[in-house]
């Protein structure tokens, strides 16, 4: 098998939660290698669980065993001379620093870990800085989260009923979607740094990749900004429902939900659809006479009454599974979808014949599935390997370093390690 995509690289962490480590495991998993920085007590992450059990375990989080496939582990206290020393260490062959959440030390500078203490050390070097609201500007000393990147991007004040407060969705995508730019920022970084550092400045051409959670989230904001920029219009909270359009909604059904999305096949076109054509929806519905119903000849109509368009559309869901709406829904050509749990999800059978989840053996927590990666590459796929003990490649890396057996007790004995 060919060597992974990034397997020339190697990328030093010093990052803790989500968003960092996302987008460590993003370069670990196409082969990149990629030494956490934990303090002695471990990543966070490792405190949050899920755990078996609800047993909390240092080695035995979901998250923590998600966000950290294929990494090294080292212990590291960067909040003393001698850390900061291997640290710096470290950094003599690294391509990448990520750091993140402005709870890593290298975030307040006081340390010598900042981007501008580095950068005239370690010329090479892509610095990615992760934080709530970016390196610089009135907010920059803000602490934030997921939840705060929502709120700030106007994505949870369209979201919600009409005369209710905004809301959020589940889990925690501000911080996915900040470690996946981070991620891409730091690839442009290197490509920049190949073309130009290499080609100009034998010692590299690093830069700093500054990622503001904030507008990272803002940035799929759809059409919020233009909207008002064009009509000076505020767009208000409409369900969970996309304004220009109905039904694009999520209804229920004899087992559970579907997203019902009738697209442009779903009802009549007028002066589009061929003479004697039945739309999607009258087929699915089994009432070819419906073509004929105001609620189905009108968009403004559903729009506006589309409380009876739920009426009308709800008894028949009620009589159907969510397979059976779908996939007669998806061979008339309309985008429909189940809204599985988890588990339909682990057993669903078109991800299973694509080989998505992968079973992985971890020597505490045992095997367990794992999300796969996010794209296929045909010449250079993918690995997917277990997460690291706390400090288990402390030993390897310090010996790497130059570091003495005698040396390393010491450092464990000050608890350096």
């Amino acid at each position: 098998m060919a060597e992974e995509a990034l397997s020339n690289l190697r990328v030093i962490e010093l990052a803790q939660g989500i968003a960092g480590p996302y987008c460590g495991k993003l370069f670990a998993d196409l082969g990149a290698e990629v030494i956490k920085v934990e303090p002695p007590e471990g990543d966070r992450a490792r405190r949050l669980g899920p755990f078996p059990g609800d047993e909390p375990h240092p080695e035995k989080s979901g998250l923590f065993l998600h966000l950290n496939t294929g990494k090294k582990s080292v212990t590291l206290d960067v909040g003393v001379a001698s850390g900061q020393a291997i640290v710096k260490k470290l950094l003599e062959q690294a391509d990448v620093l990520i750091e993140s959440d402005g709870r890593s030390p290298a975030r307040g500078g006081e340390w010598g870990l900042g981007y501008d203490d580095l950068k005239g050390a370690f010329p090479q070097l892509v610095y990615v800085s992760i934080t709530p609201f970016g390196a610089s500007g009135p907010y920059k000393d803000y602490r934030g989260n997921s939840l705060t990147a929502m709120a700030m991007s106007t994505i949870m004040y369209n979201t919600g009923e009409p005369d209710r407060e905004p809301l959020s969705t589940g889990g925690t995508p501000g911080d996915y979607i900040a470690g996946i730019q981070a991620w891409v920022g730091a690839l442009a970084a290197l490509a920049y740094r190949e073309r130009e550092g290499r080609a100009r400045l034998p010692d590299g051409q690093g830069q700093q990749v500054d990622v503001s959670m904030a507008e990272a989230v803002a940035c799929a904001d759809e059409y919020n900004a233009a909207m008002y920029a064009f009509q000076g219009a505020i767009r208000r909270r409409y369900y969970s429902r996309h304004i220009f359009g109905y039904p694009m909604d999520i209804m229920p059904c004899k087992d559970g939900h579907i997203v019902l999305i009738p697209g442009v096949q779903g009802f009549p076109q007028p002066g589009l659809t061929q003479e004697g054509a039945v739309s999607g929806m009258a087929l699915l519905l089994e009432k070819p006479e419906l073509d004929q119903h105001p609620l189905f000849i009108s968009g403004q109509e559903r729009m506006v009454r589309w409380r009876e368009l739920d009426d009308l559309l709800t008894p028949w869901l009620m009589e159907h599974t969510a397979r059976e709406i779908v996939e007669t829904a998806q061979a008339l050509r309309m985008p429909f979808a189940p809204v599985p749990t988890v588990k339909d999800l682990l057993e669903d059978e078109h991800l299973g014949a694509r080989g998505f989840f992968r079973r992985i053996e971890h020597p505490e927590a045992g095997e367990l599935p794992y999300a796969g990666p996010p794209f296929r590459m045909t010449e250079t796929p993918p690995r997917i390997q277990r997460a690291p003990l706390l400090g288990e490649h402390n030993e390897e890396t310090l010996s790497a370093l130059g570091y003495s057996e005698e040396e390393q007790t010491i450092l464990r004995e000050r608890e350096v390690t």
